[in-house]
This record gives C-alpha cells, sequence and structure tokens, in this order.
C-alpha cells in the first residue's frame, strides 16, 4: 500500500502525486516503486526520466531497458542494428530510432516501433533526431518484413494524423484535443549582429483550465507558409481552388495544404504516382514512355534523393503525374506537432506560457527552406493570431522536490529555455537550494540570451553562479563542456552534496560531450577508475539526480 506523502497542494498533476507516493513508499518500504496501472519504472539507463511522451505504453514485466542493448543515443545506428539482428521486426524498428526517447514524434522509441509494426501508425519520418538515417532504415525494414505499413493504401486512413492517447481525446490542451491560444510577442533575444535568430514567444492561455509545470513541453501545431503550398501546387499541376473531401468534409485543397506535411516524401506518394502512371490511358507510343516513368519512379523510391528531397522537388521532378486533389491529399501525413521547452513557471505567469524558439533558415539547391514551426512564430503570425497548442508533460524532467537541494544545469543556446522556468519556480518558492547555470552560444555581444534576467538572479542570489562559454569570442572555441572542466573540483563536490544535475539540448553532440566531460570530472576528483566513474554516473541516473532533456 503507497503512503501519502506528497500533499494534494504539491505542484503535480494527479499521476505526477501518485507516481511520487508509489516511488517514495517503495524506497521508504523496501518496495519496488510503481507506475499507476501497476507498471514498473524501468530506470536502468535513465531513459524512462528523459522521455517526454505523455502516456507511455507500460514495458512489459518481463522486460527491462537492459534487454535493449541498443538502446543507447551514443551508437551508431549501424552498431544499434547489427545488436538488433536476431530480433524479432519490431525490435529491429527500435534500434532504427535515434534512442532518445525525446517524445517528438508522438511515441517512446520501443512504442513508436511497435505501432509501425501492428500498423497503427503509418508515418515512418517521425523520428525527427534520427532524420533521413532513420527513416531510410525503417523503410528497409517495413519492406523485407510482413509488417502492416508495407501494404499501406492511400485510402484516406491518414488523415487520422499522429498517435495520440485515447483517454486524452476527453481533455482540453492535449495532442488530441489542442486549444486556441493566442500570440502576445515574438521578441528578438540576440543583437543585430548575430548570424542567429532566437525568440522570446509568449502565449495566452485561453480559460480552459491548460495547466504545466516547469520541465514540460508546448506542443504547438504549425501551418505552412503561403509560399510553400503554392509552389506545390504548381509543380502538381492542380488548380488553386480544387477540393478534397477530409473525414467527410469538403474543403479547400490550398488550405488543406497548410496543414500538411511537404518537408520529406512519403512512400505512398511515390505508390500513388506509379499506380496512376499504370493505370491511365495509353496513347500511341506511351506505353514505353511510362514504363520508363514507372521505373524511374521505382529507382528514386531506393535511391538517396528520396530522403533528400522535399514533395515540392518530387512534384517538379516528375511533373507527368495526372495527379487528383484527393490522391494527394490522401497521400500526405498531417504536419507533426512541434515540441517547445516551456521557459516560464505558471506561478510566475498564470495565464501565459513562454517558449524560446530559434528561427530556422536556410539555402538547399537554390531554395529557401524555412523550418515551419519557427518562421510562423517568428515571421506570419501576428500579435492576436492564434495557434493550436497543448502541454506535453514531462515525468522526471523538473525540479527537486527538496527545495535545498542544489541545482547544476546545462543549457546552451536554446537549451537555456527549461532552466529559465526552473530558476523562476525557484525565485517563486524562495527555495534555498544553490543553482549554477552553464551557458553557452556564439558571441557574448549578440547571443547572450536573457542576459538581464540573469543577471538579475546573480544580484539576488536566485543563481548562485553562472559560467558563460562563447565560442566565438576567443581563437580557440569554447563550449559548455570546457567549462565544466574547468571547474570539475567544486562541481564534483556539489554533486557530493547531493546536487541535481540537468542537461537541455542537442543530444548528438553537446549532450554527448557534456556527458563525456562529466565523466571525467567524477573520474578525476572522486578519484575513481573509468569503469568506477560509469557506476557513479548510473547511480546519478537511477536516483534521478541526472536528468535529460535532449533532442
Amino acid at each position: 500500500m503507497n503512503l501519502q506523502l506528497v500533499p494534494d497542494s504539491a505542484p503535480f498533476s494527479a499521476e505526477q502525486r501518485a507516481w511520487l507516493n508509489g516511488f517514495l513508499s517503495g524506497v521508504l518500504g523496501g518496495l519496488d516503486p510503481k507506475l499507476p496501472g501497476g507498471s514498473e519504472v524501468q530506470h536502468s539507463t535513465g531513459t524512462a526520466i528523459e522521455a517526454k511522451e505523455q502516456n507511455p505504453s507500460p514495458t512489459n514485466s518481463s522486460e527491462s531497458v537492459s534487454s535493449y542493448p541498443w538502446h543507447d543515443s551514443s551508437l551508431s545506428i549501424t552498431e544499434r542494428m547489427r545488436l538488433a539482428q536476431e530480433q524479432p521486426t519490431e525490435r529491429k524498428l527500435m534500434a532504427a530510432m535515434a534512442q532518445l526517447n525525446c517524445g517528438s514524434c508522438g511515441y517512446l522509441c520501443k512504442s513508436y516501433a511497435e505501432a509501425i509494426a501492428n500498423g497503427s501508425e503509418k508515418n515512418l519520418t517521425l523520428c525527427s533526431p534520427g532524420g533521413a538515417a532513420t527513416a531510410k532504415m525503417l523503410r528497409k525494414l517495413v519492406k523485407e518484413s510482413s509488417a502492416p505499413a508495407s501494404n499501406l493504401a492511400t485510402s484516406g486512413a491518414r488523415n487520422s494524423g499522429p498517435h495520440v492517447d485515447a483517454n486524452a481525446e476527453q481533455e482540453m490542451g492535449t495532442r488530441a484535443n489542442p486549444v486556441s491560444a493566442e500570440l502576445i510577442s515574438s521578441d528578438r533575444l540576440n543583437g543585430r549582429g548575430s548570424l542567429k535568430d532566437t525568440r522570446h514567444v509568449v502565449i495566452h492561455l485561453p480559460d480552459s483550465g491548460l495547466r504545466y509545470q516547469v520541465g514540460d513541453a508546448l506542443g504547438v501545431y504549425p501551418t505552412n507558409c503561403t509560399e510553400l503550398v503554392d509552389r506545390f501546387l504548381i509543380a502538381s499541376r492542380l488548380a488553386l481552388d480544387a477540393n478534397a473531401v477530409v473525414n467527410g468534409k469538403c474543403v479547400g485543397l490550398k488550405d488543406e495544404l497548410q496543414h500538411r506535411c511537404l518537408r520529406t516524401i512519403p512512400m505512398e506518394i511515390v505508390e500513388a504516382a506509379v499506380t496512376l502512371i499504370k493505370e491511365r490511358p495509353k496513347r500511341n507510343g506511351q506505353v514505353r514512355a511510362d514504363a520508363n516513368i514507372v521505373a524511374e519512379l521505382q529507382a528514386f523510391s531506393e535511391s538517396d534523393q528520396f530522403d533528400d528531397l522535399d514533395c515540392v522537388e518530387f512534384m517538379e521532378l516528375f511533373p507527368s503525374i495526372p495527379w487528383t486533389p484527393q490522391i494527394v491529399i490522401d497521400c500526405l501525413q498531417p504536419i507533426a506537432p512541434r515540441l517547445y521547452s516551456i521557459a516560464s513557471s505558471q506561478s510566475r505567469y498564470p495565464r501565459e506560457v513562454h517558449l524560446t524558439v530559434s528561427r530556422v533558415e536556410s539555402m538547399i539547391r537554390d531554395r529557401t527552406r524555412k523550418g515551419v514551426a519557427s518562421t510562423m512564430l517568428a515571421d506570419r503570425l501576428m500579435p492576436g493570431s492564434h495557434v493550436k497548442i497543448f502541454v506535453h508533460k514531462s515525468h522526471g524532467f523538473t525540479i527537486p522536490l527538496d527545495p535545498k537541494a542544489p541545482m547544476i544545469m546545462v543549457g546552451p543556446g536554446t537549451g537555456i529555455a527549461p532552466f529559465i522556468a526552473f530558476l523562476q519556480q525557484r525565485e517563486v518558492d524562495q527555495a534555498l537550494g544553490k543553482n549554477w547555470l552553464f551557458f553557452g552560444d556564439q558571441t557574448r555581444e549578440n547571443d547572450f540570451l536573457y542576459r538581464e534576467q540573469l543577471s538579475r538572479w546573480e544580484e539576488n542570489n536566485v543563481l548562485s553562479r553562472l559560467d558563460l562559454a562563447f565560442s566565438r569570442d576567443t581563437a580557440e572555441k569554447i563550449y559548455v563542456q570546457h567549462r565544466i572542466k574547468e571547474n570539475g573540483a567544486e562541481l564534483f563536490e556539489w554533486l557530493e552534496s547531493g546536487a541535481y544535475f540537468f542537461v537541455c539540448g542537442d543530444a548528438r553532440r553537446m549532450a554527448l560531450d557534456v556527458e563525456n566531460t562529466l565523466l571525467e570530472v567524477i573520474a578525476l576528483h572522486g578519484k575513481l577508475t573509468p569503469t568506477q566513474a560509469q557506476s557513479y554516473l548510473k547511480k546519478l541516473k537511477e536516483s534521478g539526480r541526472y536528468v535529460r532533456d535532449v533532442y
């Protein structure tokens, strides 16, 4: 029986309080902590703490994370696939994921793989951290197996969008049932001389009872810009005023395309193109020409171009396909929501939610490519405009329950977002625990995000230490991991005194470099062997004192 150790007044949801009561009861009573519903918490590698999925699928009681040796984000995809080569299809699919459990796809790595294998999820491009390499491997595995996703049809079933929890459909402000919220402002944080455009975005919360905790993420449903939609329609030779049927309703094609993913090419659209070419009436001499087009389409689907081009380029590459509005809409997935770490405390801003958003734009093959959500928030939405949002809960990535516990936070660039929220909450709570922030970016003059706020927190002793790393201000590039190493002795003392170590940001480089540096610090100042340092870090993970929000 669980003890009631966390009061109802504590700033947690009912589910979080239930988990915490169960966990603390287990620790105090020598029992295995349980999640609501009886599924065990898997702490063996710390990945359950890192996940941002609202309702992850319970892990089979006969399995643990250690059953999946490929579930390590530091391994290459080649190595992960080697470790899973004798496993069933759903585990091979899991090994192809980025192994971050970041939740950006709406699943954990394991549950996304299982959804593909059982046919409930047909989109093979949701793992954004894994990028083209993951998508290509998933297609290969699906093609080689009898997984239902290999027999997809353009039946309109794709209109349902990405995975959602059935229980969440009755709630407001969930992935399945987002709320419409008003944009208050989108202010640039960088100086005029910066190469970056980072925005502090403020959104007004509607009267819907939407609640969030520090450490949660905000899901934002973006829309395509008009220029991209128009170019797609011209390339596909479809009329600007054409209509299609979506969920039994007649909609304008142009309006619907604003909500459809054009960034990646779905296999369904290639398969539909092949079918359309094969089935169209043949004129004299067209049989051979069409056979050549079919061969080119099939070769294209196996080439690197498939992962490199977007839907506009695909339409321009194969201009003779006789598209219809309905087939196009049935082939294209709804745009998946983008998740942003929340940069505010609701205790400080009861009717607002703040984000730190880096505007993404690049030039690829002489064409400007724009981040669909970041440019919407930075350019296209004016104050007073509305956007669909929901709260994506984070179980574990939040401030310590003990207000006296020290916190070490590593958040370069936009990775600083959740730590702005952490520090706001600790200021509101008048928490006595020390707070140490490592922040870095390109230049101090132009890229010192939240400079005034951080300086005020230093003056007020909310922020006990602030170590900065600006990579382009010195001849030799300096990053946050260098500052961690320079201050290794004191940092290890903080860990020994019970400090929590948080990391937010890029998983592929920064988070890995920070972890390797942390291991060096532990080994050096703890006088431990590399193996002992690994064990020390593992214990930090198991106790929830080494927590990452990486992507």
